[in-house]
């Protein structure tokens, strides 16, 4: 299938990687494995060497190199075959592809696409809360059977929290006063609900004032190219500003990066503004999550790409609900980004303000 190549996915948390750490990823249906040189960079090279096509992650970290676990051919983080051990040591003129990574907000960011368009300034400030210390982080990854935007559709369409999470992150009172509000800013699409003096989902209730019955509840969805989704959802006390006198939010980022067609990786990172250094709620928050993620989204989502088989969602000609608005909008303009690149027109992301930093 076709996917924007000229783009930051996100390719894994760096904790995943250290000085012996060789992490084998397929990103765009291309085998990469990534690692870190002496010097701590993280680099990512093709993960299928030339002589045999075996996996080099399956390898040794010899240095600067991967030494390939089947016939002991190196390959260094510039791609080129290093050293040869058979024939006289004879250096044969191959090597293995090469693509930018970049270490940015906590997260590894892969350009899968012209090197010379990789500007790191293209990695939007809006994902700097994943790595502020001042606030509390749980973060996990899924992989989940299905097309990333599969996932990107789930998060962008509010509704479906009022059915699939109901119990956990939705209430009835939710559904009776549902009014989403879907908007575009630049190259960000935007799934907004705020629902004034409700009763708190049951998520939240054990982080609020103890007695605390109703509450001004909010949830926000923002949409980044190419597939990326910033989730600012909370309590706030009655007609006070976020975070005022006890009330509690979150920010999440789901970052979803295709593995093929019918399969992603989902990195998910949740930072929170209560209970900081708080391992019970860490424990707590990671339930949630564990729950909705993978015992509530993924099995639905899977399901789905089941019946779908390999064909394209729109193609189907599925029916358009109002809810669907801002999946819809976040179709169209990834499909006409996907189109410019396919044409040899540069693809620029442009960022509105960095304000939605900041929470």
């Amino acid at each position: 299938m076709a996917y924007l190549r000229n783009a930051w996915y996100a390719a894994g948390w760096p904790d995943e990687i250290d000085e012996d750490t060789l992490l084998g990823r397929r990103i765009l249906d291309e085998p990469v494995v990534m690692y870190r040189t002496s010097d701590g960079k993280a680099v990512a090279i093709g993960d299928r060497c030339p002589h045999r096509f075996a996996p080099l992650h399956l390898g040794r970290h010899v240095g600067d190199a991967i030494q390939c676990g089947y016939h002991g051919l190196e390959f260094g983080a510039d791609g080129k075959c290093r050293l040869n051990p058979h024939g006289g040591g004879h250096l044969p003129n191959t090597s293995v592809p090469t693509y930018p990574l970049a270490e940015k907000h906590g997260i590894l960011w892969i350009w899968m696409g012209d090197a010379k368009q990789a500007d790191e300034t293209l990695i939007s400030d809006a994902f700097s809360f994943v790595a502020d210390n001042k606030r509390a982080h749980v973060k996990g990854y899924l992989h989940v059977k299905a097309n990333y935007m599969l996932l990107v559709d789930n998060l962008m369409d509010l509704s479906h929290g009022l059915y699939l999470h109901r119990g956990s992150l939705a209430t009835q009172e939710m559904q009776e006063n549902f009014e989403p509000v879907t908007r575009v800013d630049g190259d960000i699409v935007y799934s907004e609900r705020e629902q004034p003096n409700i009763a708190p989902p049951a998520l939240w209730v054990p982080s609020l004032p103890p007695g605390t019955d109703r509450v001004d509840y909010f949830s926000h969805n923002e949409w980044h190219k190419p597939s990326n989704v910033i989730h600012p959802v909370g309590c706030r006390m009655l007609g006070k500003a976020e975070g005022e006198d006890g009330g509690v939010s979150s920010r999440s980022a789901h970052l979803f990066t295709p593995e093929t067609a019918t399969t992603s990786h989902y990195f998910y990172s949740n930072s929170r503004n209560y209970k900081v250094g708080n391992p019970d709620t860490d424990a707590h928050v990671r339930g949630i999550l564990a729950r909705v993620f993978g015992s509530e989204d993924r099995p639905m989502i899977e399901a789905q790409q089941l019946l779908i088989g390999e064909a394209d969602l729109m193609a189907l000609r599925p029916l358009i609900l109002p809810s669907d608005k801002a999946a819809v909008l976040v179709r169209r303009k990834l499909t006409q980004m996907i189109a410019q690149e396919e044409q040899g027109e540069e693809v620029m992301v442009r960022h509105p303000s960095n304000a939605s930093a900041s929470a």
